[in-house]
């Protein structure tokens, strides 16, 4: 995805959490203890709000959102002109 190292890890958090919450969610799981399950959708979304605030703020993902904007650019220069 990038090079940023920092965003490689927050991912793999948010991805070992998403396993979590979806074993918490299971069906015999779920049957014992809700409250596990909604400790695990807490620690879910804290894991996806940290790779979103890095995002916001990641060198490397600003480059990236740069580089698409480019052809968007173009494209509208080209149809603005026709």
């Amino acid at each position: 995805m990038t090079n940023c190292l920092k965003c490689e890890n927050l991912n793999r958090v948010y991805e070992s959490r998403l396993t979590r919450y979806l074993a918490a969610r299971s069906a015999a799981l779920y049957r014992i203890s809700t409250e596990f399950a909604a400790k695990q959708q807490v620690e879910l979304e804290r894991a996806k709000n940290d790779m979103e605030e890095h995002r916001l703020i990641c060198p490397f993902v600003a480059k990236v959102r740069c580089l698409a904007l480019v052809p968007l650019q173009e494209a509208f220069n080209l149809w603005r002109f026709q």
